[in-house]
């Protein structure tokens, strides 16, 4: 007769810390039955022998069908090894997953459900989660959503603020908040305070990157990285009004005939470095210009000769004479 039968450490280090205390007692009653006696006991007879209510021999049952620890057989269920299948993301990588780890681990549909009945920020985390993205959540949603705390170590209320950012743009499919997750715990974004913050970057570029691509008529095309850089740098690392923009794109297909964006840069970066913030202020400085780089005329009545052409540059500029002669004779 058999007087024992193994319980692993990875298993007691596992789910000892997520599984519900009568789930763990049911399993090891099923396991202790079967090294015994070599016997399944139906959920009937588990219910009578452990004094419980059959609702929870169901439930219990369900959660290690769902940890591969049992398997169902019909309307009942059988033991199954889960040595491969039930250790699925146990080796993470503590410290490094933000920078280095780049695979995502795999979690249980009963592990990550141990966690949300312990933890109710979790909990919260995946209701918050279904109106955000406006979908019941999947099992794999589910498993992608708690990697974001588990794996990358984001908090929790930035995990809900990544979230309401991509359904914002209208961008939830799951390798998109994957990416932009790695990103943010690349970057060191683990507060509300940082993401915030970053959030409201992302929005003001976005948002002059459409001005722009609306003053420029770009519609039927995405922009190339190095357009993206030209207008990064005019509207949020220079803040240089989109005004401005429109009047040099004004400016550059009278000179070129087309779109150029070098000489764009060259007349905004000019602008920029005169201090001009606005189109009138661009045309007020080079009305100045030109007045004050206009030739001096030289008055003169009846016909021309041939010495009409030369200019005395020793000749006084008596343009202004009279206006001097009348504010003297104010003054006397």
């Amino acid at each position: 007769m058999i007087n024992s039968f193994e319980v692993k450490f990875e298993f007691m280090e596992k789910w000892g810390r997520f599984a519900k205390g009568e789930y763990l007692q049911i399993y090891l009653y099923i396991l202790y039955i079967w090294e015994r006696d070599k016997k399944i006991l139906t959920i009937s007879e588990l219910a009578k022998k452990l004094d419980k209510d059959r609702d929870v021999v169901e439930n219990a049952i369900e959660f290690w069908i769902t940890a591969d620890l049992l398997t169902k057989n019909g309307r009942s269920y059988e033991i199954s090894d889960g040595e491969s299948k039930g250790n699925k993301g146990e080796e993470k990588d503590n410290g490094s997953s933000k920078s280095g780890l780049r695979e995502r681990p795999s979690y249980t549909s009963a592990e990550i459900d141990a966690v949300a009945t312990k933890n109710k920020a979790i909990d919260s985390l995946f209701r918050q989660a279904e109106r955000i993205l406006g979908r019941i959540l999947s099992p794999s949603d589910f498993e992608l959503i708690y990697s974001f705390v588990d794996w990358l170590g984001l908090p929790v209320e930035v995990v809900v603020m990544l979230l309401r950012f991509a359904a914002s743009r209208g961008k939830t499919a799951k390798r998109y908040l994957e990416t932009v997750a790695i990103d943010w715990a690349d970057k060191g974004i683990d507060n509300y305070e940082s993401a915030e913050e970053y959030i409201r970057e992302i929005e003001l570029k976005l948002s002059n990157e459409g001005k722009v691509r609306g003053i420029l008529g770009i519609y039927d095309r995405a922009l190339t990285q190095t357009e993206k850089k030209y207008i990064k740098a005019w509207t949020f690392e220079k803040d240089i009004p989109c005004e401005l923009v429109a009047e040099a794109y004004d400016r550059t297909v009278a000179a070129t005939g087309k779109l150029s964006w070098a000489y764009m840069n060259k007349i905004l970066l000019s602008w920029y470095e005169e201090g001009l913030r606005t189109a009138d202020e661009v045309r007020e400085k080079e009305a100045l210009f030109k007045l004050k780089s206009a030739p001096t005329k030289v008055k003169s009545g009846g016909k021309k000769n041939k010495f009409n052409n030369y200019e005395d540059t020793n000749k006084p500029d008596y343009s202004d004479f009279a206006e001097q002669i009348l504010k003297d004779m104010l003054e006397e």
